[in-house]
């Protein structure tokens, strides 16, 4: 197919196309005279740079996952991207609200600036001009909880940005070494061995997988966070009492 084709059915932009195979992500196109023609790997491939951009991953994550991705793999890892992805791990149902109404609980209203910080840490989701999907009310309800305590919104969003930058790494590390390694052993053959494609009872094995490691996952960050963090408390309090004359 051609990179009109390609960009056609995966919803790519041409654009990103090039951009993609610049970064190494997506081999180059197979060449008749001078038109660049691509492939059902090639499109398989690309579905899942596409769904792991969607998911928030970088470029440079991305690539260091595909190099450790089989050959051919790709049609089958899209696959369980489509079937995993948005809803698989989500455990609240987004909210909708109004980007006006944003930290409201606080005392002086959200600068513009502020309120642009509270829709790029990933725990919003922009679907109109002025709303946005709530990702965790859970989260969100923490939030007003802590403007009641009288906790300044420009310490709740460094917060917020810590709490993403950091469960960010845990996760992509989640992904990258226990879930995308799983998935390969129970999709594929032997390292080297041609690729088999996914039945039914493949799929269902591999949800099955994915659902006894979803608790582990999500329970692993909840039972270490009280230790680490009676930990710091312990510490910063020792390092103030040793600076008292």
């Amino acid at each position: 197919m051609t990179v009109d084709t390609l960009s056609a059915r995966t919803g790519v932009s041409v654009r990103n196309i090039r951009a993609y195979q610049t970064a190494g992500l997506l081999p180059p196109p197979r060449l008749k005279g001078r038109l660049g023609l691509y492939g059902q790997a090639h499109q398989g491939k690309l579905e899942l740079v596409r769904d792991l951009r969607q998911q928030g991953f970088r470029l440079d994550a991305i690539k260091g996952m595909l190099d450790k991705t089989p050959e051919g793999a790709w049609p089958e890892y899209s696959l369980i991207s489509e079937l995993f992805s948005t809803t698989f791990f989500t455990v609240e149902t987004p909210k909708r609200k109004a980007l006006s109404d944003m930290a409201a609980h606080w005392s002086t209203p959200a600068t513009s600036e502020q309120k642009e910080r509270l829709t790029q840490n990933g725990l919003y989701r922009r679907i109109g001009p002025d709303d946005v999907e709530v990702l965790s009310p859970t989260l969100e309800r923490i939030g007003i909880q802590l403007a009641e305590l009288n906790v300044p919104l420009d310490t709740v969003l460094d917060l917020q940005d810590q709490l993403i930058k950091h469960t960010r790494i845990i996760a992509q590390t989640y992904v990258e070494q226990v879930f995308l390694s799983l998935a390969k052993n129970v999709t594929h053959k032997a390292e080297g061995a041609k690729t088999t494609p996914i039945d039914a009872r493949v799929m269902q094995s591999l949800t099955a997988l994915f659902e006894r490691l979803r608790p582990l996952a999500i329970g692993s960050i909840s039972a270490a966070f009280p230790v680490v963090l009676q930990q710091e408390f312990d510490r910063s309090i020792q390092k103030e009492l040793k600076r008292k004359p």
